[in-house]
């Protein structure tokens, strides 16, 4: 065949397929009752006259940033934080307005880094947190501030690999779940522990783990000087022995069975390349703490599938006794998106949330001494009429979570608003380089960066605005601030007070 058939086969082609795209209707048509549909350029001009398609994501994201930016005159200082957190989208809600929700954490992630404590926060997420995404972000700018170092607890059965560690196990080990698919092991009892998941030894096992290569891993994430067990149920003569290229082995024996749980801890010399825990024994290992010498960690827990109502289920004496061992004290919940395709109408964003508001209840009981943060759902797209398109009643759910959070006391940080709101997720998965997957529902590794960063700097601002309040008069922030809310603002500061 000559080169200009060729060319005169290709041209006819696309003007065939020119002239279905033009003249096709957008609604398609239906053929022995089969829908047949066709991308239509009415339906490609009706796109460049949608609304959802004018998120311009660099705007929305040099927006973020710059609302975080902090003024250079220090007479600006109260109009920065009046205006941040009253109308600051991408700022913590917190419930009542209350700016001095978080003073008792940040007292103690202050007090943590002088005096060789680490605090934890368990970030608790669906498939968005997986392989450690948004949670390592976080847990970065944290211990930049605060110290500590290490990826945080990991289950001793990793079933997806995270950026920020590598680990083995070998063994007669068996792995339960509260959360995967008809093949995962599940418990006669409920003694998950809070990575809702354990491994059980029944004889001997090992669990191995050195510094990660991946250049998706943040820095401090790599430096592991702190080693610790979280485990029960454990068998007379129970044995624990820890080699690494930094410590001799060390060999710990309990000698007696518990059925209660227990910690066992190694401190390093200096950060480990490599390292490998020998069991010996019988017992429940609910999570492998990987830690610095001192500061603020973020654990993380990713539930593929989860839709975030499965806490309470799991036995509370188990998950007090854990959370108080490992210093647990922010929990943050980030859920919604697996309930949002099940959603149909108003009544149904009304049971979800009820559910989600139980497990409120459930983690003041087992955690006490922890606070409460939901980080609400991202913008998610579906298909209509061969279109992708924001889920219908997205904005509703997200809104009611808000709502709902701040009146039972939990404070809410909006990512759904952050991305940009209605349409965001499609212009986050065009953008170059992409943030978002094909799928339109999960980030790509940059884009859970630029998440975990916005959701890291929203929280140290209210942490910076406790550090300005003391060197300000109370009566300076009082009257500066929401003079007219007088009866608040005295049990704000009475519970500052208790702190000084």
């Amino acid at each position: 065949m000559k080169a200009t058939q060729i060319l005169f086969f290709f041209l006819s082609l696309f003007l065939i397929l020119f002239g279905i795209w033009y003249f096709w209707p957008a609604g398609g048509f239906k053929i022995g009752g089969l829908p047949l549909r066709f991308p239509s350029y009415e339906s490609y001009l009706s796109d460049l006259r949608d609304p959802e398609a004018g998120v311009d994501v660099d705007s929305v994201l040099l927006a973020v940033q710059r609302g975080y930016a902090f003024p250079q005159a220090s007479e600006d200082t109260l109009d920065y934080y009046r205006n941040y957190f009253s109308t600051n989208p991408n700022r913590i809600y917190l419930p009542d307005d209350d700016y001095a929700f978080f003073d008792t954490l940040f007292s103690e992630m202050e007090e943590a880094a002088r005096t060789g404590r680490v605090l934890r926060f368990l970030h608790y997420g669906d498939s968005q947190l997986e392989m450690d995404r948004i949670s390592s972000v976080l847990r970065q700018r944290l211990q930049e501030r605060f110290g500590g170092s290490g990826p945080g607890m990991v289950p001793m059965i990793q079933r997806i690999p995270a950026y920020s560690v590598i680990q083995s196990f070998s063994g007669d080990l068996t792995r339960y779940a509260m959360v995967g698919d008809s093949l995962t092991n599940k418990a006669s009892h409920k003694r998950y522990g809070p990575l809702t998941q354990f491994t059980a030894v029944r004889g001997a096992g090992s669990f191995s783990f050195r510094r990660t290569r991946s250049r998706y891993a943040q820095p401090l994430a790599r430096e592991i000087s702190r080693v610790s067990v979280l485990f029960g149920q454990n068998s007379p003569g129970f044995t624990l022995t820890l080699k690494c290229d930094t410590l001799d082995a060390r060999v710990e024996v309990l000698d007696s069975a518990r059925a209660g749980v227990s910690l066992v801890s190694w401190k390093l010399l200096a950060p480990v390349e490599r390292g490998t825990i020998h069991f010996n024994g019988d017992a429940e290992i609910y999570g492998i703490l990987l830690d610095g010498p001192g500061g603020v960690t973020v654990d993380n827990v990713a539930l593929r599938g989860s839709p975030g109502y499965i806490f309470s289920s799991i036995q509370s004496s188990v998950m007090r006794e854990s959370f108080e061992k490992i210093g647990t004290r922010l929990i943050l919940m980030q859920f919604g998106g697996n309930a949002v395709p099940g959603i149909s109408s108003k009544k149904g964003i009304s049971s979800y949330v009820s559910r989600i508001v139980s497990q409120f209840d459930y983690f003041r009981k087992v955690a006490p001494k922890a606070k409460l943060l939901f980080v609400g759902p991202t913008d998610m797209c579906k298909s209509v009429d061969g279109d992708l398109v924001t889920w219908p009643l997205l904005p509703e759910l997200n809104d009611s979570l808000k709502a709902n959070c701040l009146k039972h006391g939990v404070a809410y940080w909006d990512t759904f608003g952050m991305m940009g709101g209605v349409g965001s997720m499609k212009q986050w998965v065009k953008h170059s380089p992409p943030l978002a997957g094909p799928d339109h529902v999960h980030f790509t590794t940059k884009g859970a960066e630029y998440v975990g960063d916005a959701l890291s700097k929203s929280f140290l601002v209210c942490y910076d605005f406790y550090q300005a309040r003391k060197n300000l008069s109370k009566e300076a922030v009082r009257n500066y601030l929401w003079a007219e809310r007088d009866s608040l603002q005295d049990r704000i500061y009475a519970k500052t007070d208790s702190l000084r």
